[in-house]
């Protein structure tokens, strides 16, 4: 997950990025799921203005919040992920995301007194602190 993060980054797609910061506080012991999940006008487009697609995050945090975020993806990046869930799953996954009132920035907010190198092994920068609101 943090790698898609880092590809938008870097590519500068418009949506992702803080992947240190992410990297430090997504409970690695927990799945995290991707879906596509643009509006109409995100879909890559023929005259090429829009290449990539919005896809939603669901993520486990490391004190076991589940929250979601969007992200840009290449259509490339996403069919080379494996997909080992059956379209109910999947859909069913969308409609979990989308429910969620809390994403990641509101997350860093509340958890942006607490952060700290000691506490989740964080140390803030200006890129990521940026992207984040800490």
């Amino acid at each position: 997950m943090c790698a898609i993060h880092d590809e938008a980054a870097t590519l500068r797609l418009g949506l992702g990025g803080g992947g240190s910061w992410l990297r430090a506080h997504l409970d690695p012991e927990s799945a995290h799921y991707l879906v596509p999940d643009p509006a109409d006008y995100y879909w890559p487009d023929p005259d090429g203005k829009i290449r990539w697609w919005q896809c939603r995050t669901l993520l486990r945090m490391a004190d076991g919040e589940q929250v979601s975020s969007s992200v840009a993806v290449l259509p490339e990046t996403f069919t080379a992920l494996p997909s080992n869930l059956s379209r109910r799953r999947q859909r069913s996954l969308v409609h979990l995301a989308r429910a969620i009132e809390r994403d990641t920035g509101l997350w860093g907010q509340d958890h942006k007194t607490e952060c700290s190198p000691e506490s989740c092994g964080y140390t803030p920068d200006s890129d990521s602190s940026k992207s984040r609101g800490e």
